[in-house]
């Protein structure tokens, strides 16, 4: 087990440097001057701009600029942006916002696919499957934003059940709505996943065996069926945590959530090279670490990983 994390561990080091390399080179090779639109449609001084230049390291090479980066990173020193304020606390002011909403996003997902997913597995052929499969493929089918606007004027417009926006510094009613649209998703790919697990282990030889040695039904299910069917969603659920921190951006936007998905797209609107890479390299570092704690879980569920 431990050999395993540590394996696990080592092989994430490329992982981490490759992707700050690739984002951050995709943010220097974005068209135009961040400097010059610091000042919009005013004229640019060329000696304010070559000191505004030379203050953020862009008067540097690329590959200097980015060794910079890692240097401050690895002390959690991720500059300032151009009006001044560190970066550090800009994300630090729009991260609670999303591990809350994302958080909720993973529970509403994670109870309601694997409920729905159980259902539907056990019930495998009858009415209520195909409602259910009817339902998942129609989240699956619809992009997010239409979902995010169809629940904004059902639930908040017509029917007054929940706010419309979230704003800055929203409570869990405010994220509720916001929440459901952006697990809708998942929990379609999880009510399929979990059926589709339950369906074919429960005709697998060894819950007829564990039924013929008189075992009871419930006992059946909970013990073997769900145990063994529940390892692929796990898998999913844990990288599907981080995949929600990222992802975060449109319904950040619909609902107006001033979190980490609002804030990168702002960035990316201002020309904030510095914040952009600063957010993606710390959301890249979470779904990381979520995958490292999914790998853990995985190895507690099955023996052959513990001891591989």
């Amino acid at each position: 087990m431990g050999k395993y994390l540590l394996r696990r561990i080592l092989q994430m080091i490329p992982v981490v440097l490759g992707t700050t390399l690739l984002v951050y080179a995709l943010v220097f090779a974005l068209p135009g001057d961040p400097v010059k639109a610091m000042f919009g449609d005013k004229p640019v001084n060329e000696a304010v701009a070559a000191q505004i230049r030379a203050e953020y390291n862009l008067d540097k090479p690329f590959i200097i600029q980015y060794l910079l980066f890692l240097k401050n990173a690895l002390t959690l020193d991720f500059g300032k942006t151009f009006s001044g304020q560190l970066v550090i606390d800009q994300i630090g002011r729009a991260f609670p916002v999303t591990i809350k909403l994302a958080l909720m996003a993973f529970v509403f997902e994670a109870v309601f696919g694997v409920i729905f997913g159980v259902i539907s597995g056990l019930k495998k052929g009858k009415w209520c499957d195909t409602v259910i499969l009817i339902f998942s493929l129609l989240l699956i089918s619809v992009p997010t934003f239409v979902t995010g606007f169809l629940a904004q004027y059902f639930l908040g417009v017509k029917w007054h059940l929940l706010p419309v926006t979230a704003g800055s510094n929203p409570g869990f009613i405010d994220l509720l709505m916001p929440a459901m649209v952006l697990g809708s998703v998942s929990m379609a790919y999880i009510i399929r996943l979990s059926r589709a697990e339950i369906s074919s282990n429960i005709a697998l030889d060894y819950v007829r065996t564990a039924r013929a040695k008189g075992m009871d039904n419930k006992s059946v299910m909970l013990r073997h069926v769900l145990r063994n069917s529940m390892i692929p969603v796990v898998t999913y659920l844990g990288q599907d945590l981080g995949a929600l921190m990222g992802g975060a951006m449109i319904s950040e936007t619909i609902f107006n959530v001033h979190g980490i998905g609002y804030l990168t797209y702002q960035s990316i609107l201002k020309g904030e090279g510095n914040l952009v890479v600063s957010i993606v390299t710390l959301l890249m570092l979470i779904f990381v670490v979520c995958n490292l704690l999914v790998d853990m879980l995985y190895a507690a569920l099955d023996p052959r990983i513990r001891y591989a």
